[in-house]
C-alpha cells in the first residue's frame, strides 16, 4: 500500500517542540513571578522591619534623655530627708551634752538615695543608675525583675528591641550582694551595651578608667580588673559560669576574679581583695550566639587615692 505523502509531517516535530519550548518559557516566567513576589514581600517586611528598628531606636533615646533630666534635676534639688540625714550626722559627731546617746544614720542608706523617688514613680523596678563618662550613650537607668522580662522592653514596659539594662534577679542590692552582674544588648547603634566591646580597646580605660554604679542604697565608682569574653555554653572550653554573687568563701572569689583575669583582652594593675565589691557589666559579642563579654570592676574602696588609682591604670594598662 502505497503512502500518501503528508506536508506536515515533518512540521508535527517541530509544532510540538515550540509547544514545549512555549510551556518551559511559562513555567519559568510563572516561577520567575513567584520569586519577583516573594522578594518584593520580603523588601516590604524588610522596609518595614527597619523603619520599626529606627523608631524605636529613637523613642529608646528619647526616652532616656528625659529620663536623664529627670533624674539630673532630683539630684540637683536638695530632698526634705537629705536635710534630715545631715542633721543627724551633725548630732553624731557633735553629740549634745546629756546622757542620751546620740543618734546613729540608718545602715547602708545614703540620703542622696531620695533622687531616685521621680523615676520610681514611673518604674517601681528601678535599682539604680549606671554612668560611665567615655560614653555618652551609657548613662541610664537599671531594672530588676526576671531575666526576661526587660530583655525585650524599655524603662516603662513598651516593647523596645534594645530593652533595658537589668540587674540580675538572683542579685540583692540591700544587704548588697559581693558582686553585681548587670545584663544588656549590645545594640549596633551604641544603646545600652552597644560600647562595652570598645573597653577592649586599651585607651579608653587609659582616658577614664572609673565607671558609676549607684544603687537605690549606696554610691559606688568602680575601676576595671578584666575585661574577657567566655562563653554560656557548658560545652565549649571557654564556658564560664559569670553569675555568681555572694561566693561560700574567699577562695572562691578569688577563683572567679582570677579566671577573669587570666583570660582578660587587656592586663590591669587593679588589685583584688576578698573585701572589695564587685562589679560585672555583660553583654553579647561577636556571631557566636554563646560568646559574651564581660566588664569586670571592683569599688574604689574608702579612703583610696583616686587620682593615684588613675595614674596607675593610665600607665600599667596592657595588652597580654
Amino acid at each position: 500500500m502505497i503512502q500518501q505523502f503528508d506536508p506536515n509531517r515533518r512540521q508535527r516535530p517541530e509544532r510540538m517542540k515550540t509547544r514545549n519550548a512555549r510551556r518551559g518559557r511559562k513555567k519559568v516566567s510563572a516561577l520567575s513571578r513567584v520569586l519577583a513576589a516573594a522578594g518584593g514581600v520580603l523588601m516590604v517586611a524588610g522596609v518595614v522591619m527597619l523603619i520599626n528598628y529606627i523608631n524605636q531606636a529613637n523613642q529608646l533615646k528619647a526616652q532616656q534623655e528625659s529620663l536623664r533630666q529627670l533624674y539630673a534635676a532630683a539630684t540637683q534639688t536638695p530632698q526634705p530627708e537629705a536635710t534630715h540625714q545631715q542633721e543627724l550626722a551633725a548630732l553624731a559627731e557633735n553629740p549634745p551634752a546629756t546622757e542620751v546617746p546620740p543618734p546613729t544614720l540608718p545602715p547602708d542608706r545614703l540620703a542622696a538615695s531620695d533622687r531616685f523617688l521621680p523615676l520610681m514613680r514611673r518604674n517601681n523596678d528601678l535599682v539604680g543608675w549606671l554612668k560611665y563618662a567615655m560614653f555618652p550613650e551609657i548613662d541610664f537607668p537599671v531594672v530588676q525583675r526576671d531575666n526576661d522580662y526587660y530583655m525585650f522592653r524599655g524603662f516603662t514596659g513598651e516593647s523596645n528591641l534594645a530593652g533595658t539594662v537589668f540587674l540580675d534577679a538572683e542579685n540583692s542590692i540591700t544587704p548588697r550582694d559581693k558582686n553585681l552582674v548587670l545584663h544588656g544588648h549590645n545594640m549596633k547603634n551604641g544603646t545600652m551595651f552597644g560600647r562595652l566591646q570598645r573597653m577592649m580597646e586599651p585607651a579608653i580605660f587609659q582616658t577614664d578608667p572609673f565607671v558609676v554604679f549607684d544603687t537605690l542604697y549606696q554610691d559606688a565608682v568602680y575601676v576595671p580588673y578584666a575585661v574577657t569574653l567566655f562563653s554560656v555554653n557548658p560545652g565549649d572550653s571557654a564556658y564560664f559560669n559569670i553569675v555568681s554573687t555572694r561566693f561560700d568563701s574567699p577562695d572562691a572569689m578569688g577563683d572567679y576574679v582570677n579566671w577573669l583575669r587570666a583570660r582578660s583582652s587587656l592586663v590591669f594593675p587593679t588589685q583584688v581583695s576578698e573585701e572589695d565589691r564587685l562589679l560585672t557589666l555583660v553583654t553579647c559579642h561577636g556571631l557566636n550566639e554563646n560568646e559574651r563579654l564581660a566588664v569586670a570592676l571592683r569599688a574604689v574602696r574608702p579612703g583610696e587615692d583616686m587620682k593615684a588609682l588613675a595614674a596607675a591604670l593610665k600607665e600599667g594598662i596592657r595588652r597580654p
